[in-house]
């Protein structure tokens, strides 16, 4: 990989990592539950799935990911049952909300766990690592390098994109607070957390 892909890769990254999938709308419901500092610190914990699959990657294990069709769909069908089951739970569950000098009683392990979960069992994930950084990569170069030069880029604006959904959960919890409504914050939750599931789903 040259300057001149990296430069091409980079706008398509950003729109990937960018874009409102499973984990960024959790971290966007967990921004609306805590606050955004708690909600960045626990989407911290889709990344460790996300440098085992590019630790994968580079040790030449995607075509055997990529032939198991199967695991695809149980991934698939994992993802979105827990990410329905969460958004049961939100609809059912009115949200507290709390104010800035209320220590908040959530956890951020038990979040982190959630997006861990969630970024493990979205294949589309798999697909972003095993079939679009190939594209980019030079064979007659030093494959390694050019994925931990990918990775690297990819996990730094997926930091940006998960401060970008954990504040916008705050501020849409400080606007619901406003209005006196914290119903409504448990039903967007519970959209937005099927609103994921569906993301899982569809090819």
């Amino acid at each position: 990989m040259d300057a001149a892909q990296w430069w091409i890769f980079l706008p398509a990254c950003i729109g990937m990592n960018f874009f409102p999938g499973p984990n960024n709308l959790l971290a966007l419901v967990h921004g609306t539950r805590t606050n955004g500092l708690q909600a960045t610190l626990a989407g911290l914990g889709r990344l460790p799935p996300m440098v085992i699959l590019l630790l994968l990657l580079s040790v030449g294990l995607e075509s055997l990911l990529a032939t198991s069709h199967t695991t695809f769909q149980w991934l698939s069908w994992i993802g979105a049952g827990y990410l329905l089951w969460m958004a049961w739970q939100a609809f059912n569950t009115p949200v507290v909300i709390e104010d800035d000098e209320t220590p908040l009683k959530v956890s951020i392990i038990r979040m982190s766990q959630s997006e861990a979960l969630v970024a493990c069992t979205n294949p589309k994930l798999i697909l972003i690592f095993y079939a679009f950084f190939p594209q980019f990569i030079d064979v007659t170069e030093i494959v390694s390098t050019q994925i931990m030069v990918m990775g690297i880029t990819f996990l730094v604006i997926e930091i940006a994109s998960i401060i970008l959904y954990a504040f916008g959960g705050r501020w849409l919890q400080r606007r619901l607070k406003k209005q006196k409504n914290s119903r409504w914050l448990s039903r967007i939750s519970a959209l937005a957390l099927s609103a994921a599931a569906g993301l899982v789903l569809i090819p």
